[in-house]
């Protein structure tokens, strides 16, 4: 009897603990990308005011994390136990002549997404598509405003990258994707559906708002070393 019952003391001091430990309200974001030619893989997002945390699933040690208070990205690699910092830059490229940019917007009528309207879109640089994009207007704008400043923020670095780029190996959409439009994709509402130039799609397919996430979510390995970006690039 004296050890049933310490059983059962110990069990809800357990589940006491779990239940104590302090979240954080945010939203996840489950996906279904593909490679061309390689087999559809799923991704997660989880999106707080403080955080965005991209991984492949719920037990994965490899994951970006952004933290949206000092725009600094963290890429962590559970393989080499390393954090790779990526901070802000500036962008200093010039953008190439000629460099036009058009949007065509279907007129056809798709399913909606929780009741937003879903348009099809094809964002096209120099007549070259470089997005198909499918959009639900005024669907989870919260993750579509923490997107848009982790977009902007890889641009800088994207920059840096094109500018000792041979142009021979640069087109108009990487260019205008990547660096210069790096949000355009997310001027229409949450991106459903997503085909960039190269193929390679990316589909929403679950979604849930009042998520709560736990700090380990957003912490970073203490014990991995941690190399700076700009310091690998030579820069200050």
């Amino acid at each position: 009897m004296k050890r049933r019952f310490f059983l059962r003391a110990c069990f809800l001091l357990t589940a006491l603990t779990a239940c104590s430990e302090p979240t954080t309200p945010a939203a996840v974001l489950y996906f279904v990308e593909r490679e061309p030619g390689g087999e559809p893989y799923r991704t997660r997002m989880i999106v707080s005011a403080g955080f965005l945390r991209l991984d492949d699933g719920q037990d994965s040690q490899d994951f970006l994390l952004f933290d949206r208070a000092d725009g600094s990205i963290y890429s962590v690699s559970s393989g080499e136990k390393q954090v790779l910092v990526i901070r802000p830059r500036p962008i200093e490229l010039k953008p190439p002549t000629p460099f036009i940019h058009r949007v065509v917007t279907d007129t056809a009528t798709f399913p909606a997404v929780e009741g937003r309207k879903v348009t099809h879109y094809e964002l096209l640089t120099n007549d070259k598509r470089c997005y198909d994009l499918y959009a639900a207007e005024g669907l989870l704008p919260a993750a579509v405003v923490a997107l848009r400043e982790f977009r902007l923020i890889l641009a800088g670095q994207q920059a840096l990258t094109a500018a000792t780029t041979p142009p021979e190996m640069q087109s108009a959409c990487d260019l205008a994707n990547n660096i210069f439009l790096p949000v355009r994709h997310l001027e229409y509402g949450f991106p459903v559906r997503l085909a960039d130039m190269t193929g390679r799609t990316m589909e929403l397919v679950d979604y849930k708002t009042d998520f709560r996430a736990t700090a380990e979510i957003f912490r970073l390995p203490a014990e991995y070393k941690r190399l700076m970006l700009d310091e690998l690039r030579g820069q200050k």
